[in-house]
């Protein structure tokens, strides 16, 4: 439809030429001494018209030759860039696809004909973390130096990637030097936070753990879990370098109280109290927790039964008291049956101390409480008894492969 419109158009003009053409009887006479030229005005017309379109084809000719290197040269540089582009998504692919030298390889390619600073960028950063995947240290560090002449809001990205290949390295000095940098750039990036995190963990700064702890906690980074994890650690590292008791239990007061109910805190204080030999202040930690069923485990039941005669006799006495509160709620806590039983039989209350390790042995037969019955009835003189758990020990030992 459209081209026969198009004709219809054409011819139109045509007839509406030829009746102007006949219309127009002038002539026009051209002077050129000593020639003289009378024409049809019509044919003037005709002849400027051509003049002009070929005037104008032979400047076209001649600007398509002189723009013709330029062409040439351009439609090399969008091959070339084309082919880059392509290089880079090759590169990105590969890198996922966990083929580090690939992704390199297709890395360089990339950057030798991009102009764009941010496919640059792009490209000298996944060479730079394949190269560290691949531990080739050299030119991992070339790349990063590459990234430096690039513009500042590219900075950031530079630095993240130089302070997490220099962690995985366990440069820990670099690595809190790029985070320093990247910080510079965006105080508050989680990421970042993170990062430095792990890296005060390794260097054994738990002041600087507790901090950041709780900054990635406040900008909801970390989960509660998470972040009681950490601190954790950073009290186990303050823990060990303290010396005396009196350290021990100034750093406990400064401890938040839902910190310091924590089963693994209590066992790792309990830990540096014994070794310390403050086997008092230890047993007190340990009662407190053994009477809260939630904080209670197996394993502060075991401090217990460790300690249990190293105490002071009111100390023991004390103890021995509160454990009927806490075998209200743990009745076949067979460790604390145990622990129970060396506290009596350090009283030498025979009863008490044979009545509690009988209970454990009948809940969970163990080495330990078998051998505690034994020193029972050799303290009382029942030499059946002895005899009769001596011969338990022995077959629990060889059903355990000891």
């Amino acid at each position: 439809m459209k081209f026969v419109l198009w004709i219809t158009g054409l011819f139109a003009l045509a007839v509406l030429l030829g009746l102007l053409s006949t219309l127009n009887t002038g002539y026009a006479i051209l002077f050129v001494p000593p020639w003289r030229l009378e024409l049809s005005f019509n044919l003037m017309i005709l002849a400027l018209i051509t003049l002009v379109a070929l005037m104008y084809g032979a400047l076209r000719l001649i600007a398509l030759a002189t723009g013709l290197p330029g062409e040439v040269r351009r439609f090399q540089r969008q091959r070339k860039l084309k082919a880059s582009r392509h290089a880079l998504r090759e590169a990105g692919i590969a890198f996922f696809e966990g083929r580090f030298q690939r992704a390199e390889r297709e890395a360089q390619k990339a950057m030798d004909d991009e102009y764009a600073p941010e496919n640059r960028a792009l490209a000298l950063l996944i060479a730079a973390r394949s190269a560290g995947s691949t531990r080739d240290l050299a030119k991992r560090d070339d790349y990063l130096a590459r990234l430096e002449a690039l513009p500042e809001r590219l900075q950031l990205a530079r630095h993240m990637l130089d302070a997490e290949l220099k962690f995985e390295t366990q440069d820990l000095t670099g690595a809190l030097l790029a985070l320093e940098k990247a910080r510079e750039l965006s105080p508050n990036l989680t990421s970042a936070l993170r990062l430095e995190l792990k890296v005060r963990m390794l260097q054994r700064q738990p002041e600087a753990v507790l901090a950041l702890t709780e900054k990635l906690l406040k900008a909801d980074a970390m989960e509660p879990a998470q972040a009681r994890h950490y601190r954790l650690a950073a009290y186990t590292q303050q823990l060990a370098g303290m010396v005396n008791s009196n350290e021990v239990r100034d750093w406990l007061r400064r401890i938040p109280e839902t910190e310091r109910r924590n089963a693994q805190l209590v066992g790792a204080v309990v830990a540096r109290l014994i070794l310390v030999e403050d086997f008092d202040y230890a047993a007190t930690l340990l009662s407190e927790a053994l009477a809260d069923n939630d904080q209670a485990t197996p394993e502060l039941a075991r401090e217990l039964f460790q300690i249990a005669e190293s105490l002071a006799s009111e100390t023991r006495l004390s103890l021995l008291k509160a454990a009927e509160g806490w075998l209200k709620g743990r009745p076949r806590d067979h460790m604390l049956l145990l622990a129970l039983g060396r506290l009596a039989y350090a009283e030498q209350l025979w009863g008490k101390a044979q009545s509690y390790l009988e209970a454990s042995v009948s809940i969970q037969p163990s080495l330990s409480a078998h051998a505690e019955l034994v020193r029972l009835f050799e303290a009382t003189g029942r030499e059946e008894k002895v005899e009769h758990h001596y011969r338990l020990c022995l077959d629990l030992a060889l059903e355990k492969g000891l």
